[in-house]
């Protein structure tokens, strides 16, 4: 009769030692699961992107010419231009990197038709780099002086660095050009030009010296689809290790016995 207890201790007390690692472990399987899941949507809208893209640069490239209301459906589509590149009012985008050089994306306006205001679209030129001397020197730019026709991508808008600061353009000279943010409003009061509320990111070539290498939108699919692996294969090692050491484990002692 001594016994009873005891043994109903014992068990109560291995009921109450696997309860932590029992909620520890389903903790972990439900947050590796989760990562794994997003990692996987993540993975799906790249291959998505990857997908519009290439099917954006296989189609004929649409004629851009400023007179169209519907210059918003254009995001993403191939598009045409011919115009005259207007360099005094080019801005240099700060922190661009390329290879791991510091360096400046390039956006010109170009003028495009006939009309009075003058019209233009901005053009996402490509890449330079920066005087490594001196941070706040443009490099020398090459820009057509006759009209030329390129062809690129439409965007609404460009992607945007994090910056402390709101400033978008530093005061006076040369520094005047260098914008650590870009903005469609901003640029219209300091340029004084009639704009087109649409972006092209130029890829075909021109030779001005400017890389156009551009980050492809849908880039990275198969590192998602690393880490996803990973955050399954986790979950997976979790479940495993608390089968083998809370379930299979401690049956073998009440097995011996």
């Amino acid at each position: 009769m001594g016994g009873r207890p005891s043994g109903r201790s014992g068990v109560g007390g291995g009921m109450r030692a696997a309860l932590i690692p029992s909620i520890a472990a389903a903790l972990v399987v439900a947050l590796t699961l989760s990562l794994g899941q997003w990692q996987s949507r993540r993975a799906v809208d790249k291959a998505a992107q990857q997908e519009a893209r290439d099917a954006a640069l296989a189609a004929v490239p649409l004629p851009l010419d400023g007179e169209s209301g519907a210059v918003a459906a254009l995001e993403g589509r191939r598009v045409a231009v011919t115009g005259l590149f207007d360099e005094t009012h080019s801005v240099f985008l700060d922190n661009r990197t390329r290879n791991g050089v510091a360096g400046f994306h390039v956006l010109t306006p170009m003028r495009i038709g006939e009309g009075s205001p003058a019209r233009h679209v901005l053009v996402l030129r490509g890449w330079i780099a920066r005087d490594i001397a001196d941070r706040e020197r443009l490099p020398p730019l090459r820009t057509p002086s006759t009209a030329v026709r390129i062809e690129g991508l439409a965007l609404n808008e460009l992607p945007q660095p994090i910056v402390l600061s709101a400033a978008g353009q530093a005061p006076g000279g040369d520094r005047g050009k260098i914008w650590q943010r870009f903005e469609l409003d901003a640029y219209r009061r300091w340029s004084g030009l009639e704009v087109v509320p649409v972006l092209v990111r130029q890829t075909s070539d021109l030779e001005d010296g400017l890389a156009r290498d551009w980050v492809q939108p849908g880039g990275g699919v198969d590192r998602h689809r690393g880490y996803a692996f990973q955050w399954y294969a986790m979950a997976a090692v979790t479940a495993g290790l608390w089968l083998w050491f809370v379930v299979i484990r401690r049956r073998e002692p009440q097995q011996e016995s």
